[in-house]
């Protein structure tokens, strides 16, 4: 069939033969195989190339373009692409109808491997004088755009030899695109094309080509598969209006002009663009505009109530602070710039009369001071000690508190700048101001002062040292606040890494009276905690807990009391790295003292105990899998014959077991894994069957693939085939350890966690265990701190619970709820909801959306909560099944707007309210709109301001449904 196309009538067939697109393959390989050239080819061609009908000669563009589109990109010679090329560029003084396969095809040779760049120059020439790009359809412009941006990044330097021709010719085909996509695609080259073409002359007629577009002011159409957003569009604009220095002048009056509308996109846009014009041009282009910029910037960082606009503000002042920065020293521009800031900056902080003024204010100040060296210096210099000075105004308490704030932000700014020697008279007198504060009674001030003085303790002189362990110690014995007592330990914490040897004479032996610590029983948990933390400090690990460890081994009667402070303490990984505990084990023996110590008390109730069974499970966590090993070694033999007298010894197991390293295995495993599901299921006591189900948990998640795994599955599996499913008592208890191990399954991304899911969902149709099953799927959906995390070095697979709502989805068709049993199914739905993104569950919205209705109806707050947000959601989205559904689900809303028992139902439901309104069309809305607004009513008096203010919100939403003008809220 090929080889008679490549004659006489191969232009009759392409004329004629709708199918002959079909053949290009063959011909391609005729060519390939050398049975045919191309330029044979394109002789053939001629009658339907220069047929008088343009229908036609598109026909045989199109053709021979798909078959270059079939070349290998190597095959053609560098003659043989030339002569191509020519024939193409001929082709662009043809008829309207044939260039988009022309465009195509010059893509095609474009990238051919012998394409040569210098008939580049003759391709554009036509190209800009016979083509009117935005005459072209969305796809022909965009294939415009493409050749122009490939033939740059080919060979950016013969591109700048074609001269201005070439800039005008650019200017020409961008100037009026509309297509978002294609502006979009426009957007993105430009930068590149500015900073490599020279532009020369033609900055004025470039920069008015792009700034018509500036701001942004557009809305997709939501019917766009390929959607384009107006911050798609406005984000790859601003860089166009600034991505060459010669852009300045123009670019500044066009961001002021709109900086002084109002409207509010064009306010944001501009802050935007004049951060990223910093990055471009020159201090001294800004300096005739310097003050105009300052007041608007001023005007907008100030304002009170939109974040977005008062945070493009910010990063405006820091982009030109640090711009004009790298002038210092050179000129005035930039030391007058900051003195104007700080002028005004100071009278604003100066009349503030809240907090909440004098926060926004001072946010101002450390915008500019961090953003560059230099603006550092000088505003710190300035504003340290005008500060401590307004502080003694005594204006109002909280006043002064936030000016305590405002200095150690200052501190933190000098210090990330390294520039503490430069203002090292000023910030002297922090801690100064710091005493005084804290000396005052009221707990604010001295909280504030603490938090200040943790900041600045680089500063502090050992002078103040002594007035600072006064008060401090005054709060560790007599304050009852444990938020200040908090902050107090923290302090104390920071003064003795400064002077460790003062804190220790003056505190730890003389204050604490460490070497007599529990003879003073006034005040010694507060004492222990402020120890405990001063042991993590290496100068005071081994003096405090030898002391410590002394009591726990003497048992004292107030041993108990140190095991918690230590507990507390060494939870904090803040305090305690795993280093520091690999080393305070090593050296001291923690464990085999806190061991020994539980085992003489084990009698007393777990409650005075667990801080015990804690740090020692937080300990071996930190362990190296040797030491995990060879603890398990020496312990466990010797708790494993106790257990079998009492169960009680199952506490120490539990903690010795729990925090082992995912690769660490000995031949006692087997041993405590049916140790465990023994306990699970037949122990009297709870909190021993609850930690026995912990720990098959833990082994199960952490034990690794393969005959580990494997030997402890099908212990579990038998060990459950085996026990008796007659007694009753049993099932409940049965149902939290499948929550356990399917939880423990499903973290670990095992596929099995299915199977134990679905004995659980089985539950959720008998009206009998039903609550026990919702019980289950709340426990499964529940992170915890204490149990398989990877502090415990289990393993935790990021995408759990989305993987835990679509095998639950899809467990739940399968099975009937009786109408006893409807409110825990429910229940479950809204443990699994509120776990996974909200995005997850447009697929199902079929399925979720008539379970979220039927869920209003019940009294259960937290499942409440969770559906209503959900509803939210889907009523955002404007899905159809929750339209149909109005006439059910307003009522519903209406009902728990009145919720007495809980305040947020109420706000949820009044939130979801002014969704509908503001989601829907008028046209669905209106028939219900008076009935809403007498039911609304009640709310506008709710007993909670929080309420109060939703109701007002959805009330008056509502009431402009079907107003002349209406327009929904974004």
């Amino acid at each position: 069939m090929a080889s008679s196309l490549l004659y006489s009538r191969l232009s009759d067939e392409i004329i004629k033969n709708k199918d002959i697109f079909d053949q290009t393959k063959n011909v391609v390989a005729d060519i390939i195989s050398r049975h045919v050239t191309l330029t044979h080819i394109v002789e053939n061609m001629s009658g339907v190339l220069t047929n008088k009908e343009p229908e036609n000669r598109e026909k045989g563009m199109k053709f021979f373009t798909a078959l270059l589109k079939d070349l290998p990109k190597d095959y053609l010679t560098e003659i043989e692409v030339k002569f191509i090329a020519s024939f193409y560029i001929d082709r662009l003084k043809d008829n309207h109808r044939v260039i988009p396969p022309v465009l195509e095809g010059y893509l095609i040779i474009m990238n051919m491997k012998n394409y040569k760049m210098d008939i580049s120059g003759e391709f554009l020439t036509d190209l800009f004088r016979e083509v009117s790009c935005q005459a072209q359809l969305r796809t022909d412009r965009h294939n415009i755009y493409l050749i122009l941006r490939k033939l740059i990044e080919k060979d950016v330097n013969y591109m700048k030899s074609l001269g201005p021709d070439f800039v005008y010719g650019v200017i020409a085909a961008i100037d009026g695109e509309r297509d978002p996509r294609n502006l979009l695609y426009v957007f993105e080259f430009l930068p590149y094309f500015l900073t490599n073409i020279p532009i020369g002359h033609l900055t004025e007629e470039m920069f008015d080509v792009i700034s018509c577009y500036f701001p942004i002011d557009f809305q997709p159409s939501p019917d766009d598969p390929s959607m384009v957003s107006r911050e798609d569009l406005a984000s790859a604009l601003c860089p166009c209006l600034c991505a060459i220095p010669e852009f300045a002048e123009n670019c500044l009056v066009l961001l002021i002009e709109k900086l002084d509308s109002t409207l509010r996109l064009a306010k944001v846009d501009s802050l935007r663009l004049l951060a990223q014009s910093c990055k471009t041009f020159k201090p001294e282009s800004y300096v005739p505009f310097i003050k105009t910029l300052w007041s608007y910037i001023q005007r907008e960082i100030t304002h009170r109530t939109d974040e977005e606009l008062r945070m493009a503000a910010h990063e405006a002042l820091s982009a030109l602070v640090q711009n004009l920065s790298t002038s210092a020293n050179t000129d005035q521009t930039f030391e007058n710039f900051i003195k104007g800031i700080l002028i005004s900056m100071q009278t604003a902080l100066a009349d503030s009369k809240t907090v909440a003024q004098f926060v926004i204010n001072s946010k101002v100040i450390l915008t500019a001071a961090n953003a560059s060296k230099p603006s550092c210096v000088m505003i710190t210099k300035s504003m340290i000690p005008a500060t401590i000075a307004y502080y003694g105004f005594k204006t109002s308490a909280k006043l002064q508190t936030a000016s305590l704030d405002l200095l150690s932000d200052l501190y933190e700014i000098g210090k990330h700048w390294e520039v503490l020697t430069e203002i090292d008279n000023e910030v002297k007198e922090i801690p100064a101001l710091c005493l005084t504060a804290v000396s005052e009674t009221s707990k604010e001030f001295q909280m504030a002062g603490f938090r200040t003085l943790a900041k600045v303790i680089n500063v502090l002189d050992s002078d103040l040292v002594l007035p600072f362990v006064e008060v401090l110690t005054h709060n560790i014995q007599h304050s009852q606040e444990r938020d200040l007592l908090k902050v107090s330990v923290e302090t104390v914490h920071c003064i003795a890494r400064k002077y460790p040897e003062l804190i220790m004479n003056l505190l730890v032996l003389g204050k604490c009276d460490l070497e007599n610590l529990t003879e003073d029983t006034t005040g010694l948990e507060k004492r222990l905690s402020l120890l405990s933390s001063l042991a993590s400090i290496d100068d005071f690990t081994k003096v405090i807990l030898e002391e410590m460890l002394k009591i726990i081994t003497n048992n004292d009667k107030d041993a108990g009391k140190v095991v918690e402070a230590l507990n507390e303490t060494m939870s904090d990984t803040n305090l305690y790295t795993d280093e520091k505990l690999i080393q305070i084990e090593s050296d001291h023996g923690l464990i085999d003292s806190i061991l020994r110590w539980l085992l003489t008390e084990i009698h007393r109730p777990h409650e005075s105990l667990s801080h015990g069974f804690n740090l020692i499970s937080n300990t071996i966590s930190s362990l190296s899998c040797e030491k995990q090993l060879k603890m398990l070694s020496k312990h466990t033999g010797n708790l494993l014959e106790k257990f079998k007298k009492d169960e009680v010894y199952y506490h120490l197991l539990q903690s010795m077991y729990l925090s082992l390293h995912q690769s660490v295995y000995e031949s006692k495993f087997e041993d405590i894994m049916l140790v465990s599901l023994d306990l699970c299921l037949n122990s009297d006591k709870e909190v021993i069957r609850m930690k026995a189900c912990v720990l098959v948990a833990h082994l199960l998640n952490k034990a690794e693939s393969g005959q580990k795994f494997e030997l402890l599955y099908e212990m579990l599996k038998e060990y459950l085939t085996k026990c008796s499913k007659d007694k009753q008592e049993l099932c409940p208890r049965i149902i939290v350890l499948y929550s356990w191990i399917a939880k423990a399954l499903i973290m670990r991304g095992h596929d099995m966690f299915v199977f134990w899911l679905k004995k659980i969902v089985s539950t959720l149709s008998s009206a009998e265990y039903c609550h026990q099953g919702s019980e289950a799927v709340q426990l499964i959906m529940t992170d915890f701190t204490e149990y398989l995390s990877t502090k415990q070095h289990c393993r935790v697979s990021l995408l759990y619970k989305q993987r835990m709502f679509q095998s639950f989805s899809a467990l739940t068709k399968k099975i009937s709820v009786s109408e006893d049993a409807k409110e825990d199914y429910l229940l479950c739905w809204a443990y699994v909801l509120n776990g996974v993104p909200k995005s997850l569950l447009k697929n199902e919205v079929a399925k979720i959306a008539p379970i979220v209705i039927e869920s209003l109806t019940y009294d259960h707050k937290e499942m409440l909560v969770v559906m209503t947000e959900t509803l939210s959601y889907f009523v955002q989205l404007q899905f159809a099944l929750v339209s149909d559904s109005m006439q059910t689900v307003l009522p519903r809303l209406i009902n728990l707007t009145r919720y007495a028992q809980s305040m947020d139902v109420r706000i949820k439901s009044l939130q979801c309210l002014y969704d509908f309104a503001n989601s829907y069309p008028t046209i669905l809305l209106l028939p219900h709109k008076q009935d809403i607004l007498i039911d609304l009513a009640p709310s506008l008096d709710d007993k909670k301001r929080l309420v109060r203010n939703m109701a007002v919100k959805a009330r008056t939403r509502w009431f402009l449904i079907g107003a002349p003008g209406e327009a929904k809220e974004n």
